[in-house]
């Protein structure tokens, strides 16, 4: 089975510096009466396009069903797989989300790529093919980020050992 790239858009792939870093294009997004504007930088697009080769995309993010409608076309990627968020109560140390991730992947090989993750995330998933990556918001996803998780698993799903 092929390992999941678990997605966060807030941060990762929309950085919450104002103005964003070099590269990034404003967008303005409205459904109903809301609206939003989001910086995205367009290589991202074709970077996750490509790593859908090895990976499965899934949207990890607080836009839920509304990454799908939304931001998936300004990043020319598909419908993808959503990981529902029940209930936000913060959990004490560590992301209110990882309990969600960790039901939804089982024992399932992923990468997760979250700018609201920390040590106390990564040491919640001990195994060697479950691989929690943090983030920096203020930078979103660079080019050594996106090469990292391109080598971070063999053609197997097995993590790639350096």
């Amino acid at each position: 089975m092929r390992p999941l790239l678990l997605l966060d858009f807030d941060g990762p792939l929309n950085p919450h510096t104002k103005p964003p870093p070099p590269g990034y294009l404003r967008h303005e997004i409205a459904e109903g009466t809301k609206s939003w504007v989001v910086h995205l930088n367009p290589h991202h697009g074709v970077e996750l396009r490509a790593l859908a080769a090895t990976f499965d995309l899934v949207w990890a993010s607080s836009w839920e069903h509304g990454a799908n409608r939304l931001l998936s076309p300004l990043l020319g990627l598909p419908q993808l797989p959503t990981i529902l968020w029940p209930d936000r109560t913060p959990i004490p140390g560590r992301s209110w989300k990882t309990p969600y991730v960790a039901e939804w992947v089982g024992d399932r090989s992923f990468v997760w790529v979250d700018d609201g993750v920390g040590d106390a995330d990564v040491a919640y998933f001990p195994g060697a093919h479950q691989v929690v990556w943090p983030v920096d918001g203020r930078t979103g996803l660079t080019p050594d980020d996106f090469r990292a998780i391109r080598n971070s698993f063999a053609d197997n799903g097995d993590p790639a050992h350096s």
